[in-house]
């Protein structure tokens, strides 16, 4: 009776956690993908852009100030006493110019916080691919560790038996429980390295510490064509974004320009004297005696003056870096294909031949172990040409703005 009451609790529970137990593989697109809504940088720079949209619509608005009430009130002595009054009503009309200018540096302000966004994405798609790269390397390090780790167990209790049966020295027998312990420690400690570089990608994109990872994809993949780069660095976030810049320091310019210019507004009263009623209507002018806009002029000139010397210089140190980073990952996909080409297919090879040999007797136990020491540090090796190659590979497509 209890079960049949147990069962629905247990099948709704399976219905509304999905993810639990189950393991999610992702390649270096999709980590990207996944990146770019969920970082704390991402967020708070998208909060910023509605930040800026609603400075914008303040700015676009026709009326800048409140209107002004002016009440004044009091009786006249004469031969008949006299309650006299005046009332006014003032606005201030804002001058097309500095609308204008107000709008230019909205809406430049707009732009430079939709950069910044695509900016904080531009870095976090950096840190994600290195992370992925770091990750995904480390797994294949422990694929290859094991797999020497097993050859050395196995060699291990070949010895205890031969050890046995009086074949094998004392020395022979340390040599391969020290190999197979050696294995099993850089085993353990790559493995280590592994689950770190997993947490560390887990906790860029978001997901829950408990959730199992596995990262696929080739990491070997072909450079992209230099002046393709160079012909779209000026998309770059921060490039924008200090463009964006730019044109909020001289829209300033502009409007302190304006502000050299007289304000006018309109003013509609209604006065009584003497018991007569007055209604009144005029224009108010204010003359730009000692407010004229140079301080405001003199700021957006330093700040355009200093903001543009910033874009030549980091847009040249972006072009270094382009250049620089394209020309080493050329060089490190080529040490990468030699290994691959050369040196790879033969350690399969030499494995087998080696240990073929130790069992016809051709060589002995130590010769054995130098032989799958030399066999596993080509394969390290070759794990660290490809992960030098992948992350300049990442370097280079976040220097130029190519990442997505």
């Amino acid at each position: 009776m209890r079960l049949r009451w147990v069962w629905p609790w247990a099948a709704l529970w399976f219905c509304a956690f999905p993810a639990i137990g189950q393991e999610r593989a992702l390649t270096m697109d999709e980590a990207l993908a996944l990146a770019s809504e969920r970082g704390a940088g991402v967020i708070r720079a998208a909060g910023r852009i509605e930040e800026a949209r609603a400075r914008q619509e303040q700015a676009g608005r026709r009326f800048q100030e409140s209107p002004a009430l002016e009440v004044n009130g009091g009786y006249r002595r004469a031969e008949d006493d006299f309650f006299d009054f005046e009332a006014a009503l003032t606005q201030d009309l804002d001058a097309g110019r500095q609308r204008a200018a107000r709008l230019a540096g909205s809406r430049a302000s707009v732009e430079r916080a939709e950069a910044e966004l695509a900016e904080a994405r531009r870095l976090l798609a950096r840190d994600v691919g290195a992370a992925f790269v770091r990750a995904r390397v480390a797994g294949d390090r422990v694929g290859f560790l094991a797999r020497s780790r097993a050859a050395a167990d196995e060699l291990l209790t070949s010895t205890e038996r031969r050890s046995e049966e009086g074949e094998a020295t004392a020395l022979e027998l340390n040599r391969s429980r020290i190999a197979a312990a050696r294995a099993r420690a850089e085993q353990g400690a790559a493995e280590a390295a592994r689950d770190a570089g997993l947490s560390e990608l887990k906790a860029l994109l978001g997901l829950p510490p408990g959730e199992s990872l596995t990262l696929r994809g080739d990491l070997a993949r072909p450079p992209l064509e230099l002046e393709r780069l160079l012909a779209g660095l000026d998309r770059r976030p921060d490039l924008r974004a200090l463009a964006a810049e730019l044109r909020e320091a001289e829209a300033e310019i502009r409007l302190g320009q304006a502000l050299a210019r007289p304000d006018w507004g309109v003013r509609g009263g209604l006065a009584r004297e003497e018991g007569a009623e007055i209604v009144t209507a005029g224009v108010v002018v204010t003359l730009p005696v000692h407010r004229r806009g140079r301080e405001t002029i003199a700021v957006g000139q330093a700040r355009a003056d200093a903001i543009r010397r910033s874009l030549e210089a980091v847009r040249a140190a972006a072009e270094a870096e382009v250049r620089g980073r394209s020309a080493a990952l050329a060089r490190q996909l080529e040490a990468v294909r030699e290994l691959e080409s050369a040196a790879l297919p033969a350690l399969d090879d030499n494995e087998s031949l080696a240990q073929k040999s130790f069992e016809a007797g051709e060589i002995d136990l130590g010769e054995l172990l130098l032989l799958r020491r030399e066999i596993l540090e080509a394969r390290l090796v070759y794990l660290e040409r490809l992960l030098d190659a992948a992350l300049t590979r990442v370097e280079l497509e976040a220097a130029a703005g190519a990442l997505p």
